[in-house]
């Protein structure tokens, strides 16, 4: 019968133990990568339900925060400031509203929330790269994507 050598025996524990903690170290990175990506691409929602007034930053290309939550009929009135040097637009079409931003200057507009679901608005100048955003009431999900580049 053949003698086993216990020196081998414990450095082949030790390599399997290495191994095996190389692994779950492995795994718990990429699980963590995952719940960053996923948080990543879930875009923030501002909670304005009871609120009157709410200042919107309008910069180089996206709007921020650029999805509100508010209750069904809410009006709110936002103070967009343009923070960049390029002309822009606060418009949604269902609401008859488009107003221009002047480079480094605000605009006050009333919006309504829509009685469910949401309502889109964008700049007309510069929708293609990503600047809108929605009123989201009840449960929808915001659709587009802009977030600050």
């Amino acid at each position: 019968m053949k003698q086993i050598d216990p020196l081998r025996l414990e450095r082949k524990n030790e390599n399997t133990m290495r191994m095996s903690r190389i692994l779950v170290l492995a795994a718990s990175l990429s699980l963590t990568h995952s719940f960053i990506a996923s948080a990543a691409e879930r875009p923030k929602v501002k909670d304005v339900t009871g609120l009157a007034e709410l200042h919107l930053e309008a910069d180089e290309y996206y709007f921020e925060p650029a999805f509100l939550r508010g209750t069904p009929g809410q009006k709110l009135k936002l103070e967009i400031e343009n923070e960049s040097a390029t002309l822009h637009s606060f418009t949604i079409p269902e609401q008859n509203l488009d107003m221009n931003i002047p480079p480094k200057g605000k605009v006050v507009v009333e919006v309504t929330f829509p009685p469910s679901g949401m309502v889109r608005f964008f700049c007309k100048f510069h929708a293609a790269l990503g600047m809108d955003g929605e009123l989201l009431t009840g449960d929808a999900t915001p659709q587009s994507v802009s977030p600050p580049q």
